[in-house]
């Protein structure tokens, strides 16, 4: 097993993470990648980003779902799009990911409730009850939705918290996906 690949928050900057992964040496054969949502809105190009996700995730990446595509899945999809296929695709996305001691999800968790029962909305949307809430034992929860230019730090800068990585650099805000 070569390395381990997480990134969340894309929003329509397919061509940053298209360059992150390149300059990283990202290689799918032997690394391992998780895409943690919000592939859509707020950038330039929407559809291109699905489409990178889509073919990074035929080459054994994981694609979790952002509340960005839920809010697509229970509402509109812009003109033009392949809708259906986009759906099905979105649709059938997992709210979470595990990898060893990491679990993946696209905003958190809600303290004492078991991963199981956790709902779309609370994996895809918390943030201050999980960012306050006691780390998971054993285990190092990877997330993104909140940039973590509202921790206080840089934000091309991972937040570390106990047994929490956020890693939303801000690509949705005109920031970077790495530093």
């Amino acid at each position: 097993m070569g390395r381990l690949f997480a990134v969340s928050d894309v929003h329509g900057y397919g061509l940053l993470l298209e360059r992150l992964l390149a300059r990283a040496g990202y290689d799918p054969r032997a690394d391992r990648l998780y895409l943690l949502g919000d592939y859509v809105n707020k950038g330039p190009d929407s559809a291109g980003t699905l489409e990178l996700a889509h073919r990074l995730c035929g080459d054994g990446a994981v694609a979790l779902q952002g509340n960005n595509e839920r809010k697509w899945l229970h509402g509109t999809v812009p003109d033009g799009w392949e809708t259906e296929r986009y759906r099905r695709w979105i649709a059938n996305m997992p709210l979470w990911a595990e990898h060893g001691r990491f679990l993946f999800v696209h905003a958190g968790l809600r303290p004492g409730v078991p991963l199981r029962e956790q709902t779309p909305e609370d994996l895809t949307e918390i943030r201050e009850p999980f960012f306050q809430g006691p780390a998971l034992p054993g285990r190092i929860v990877v997330f993104g939705h909140t940039s973590t230019s509202r921790f206080g730090i840089p934000p091309d800068a991972v937040w570390v918290g106990a047994g929490k990585l956020g890693i939303d650099t801000g690509a949705g805000h005109g920031h970077y996906l790495i530093n």
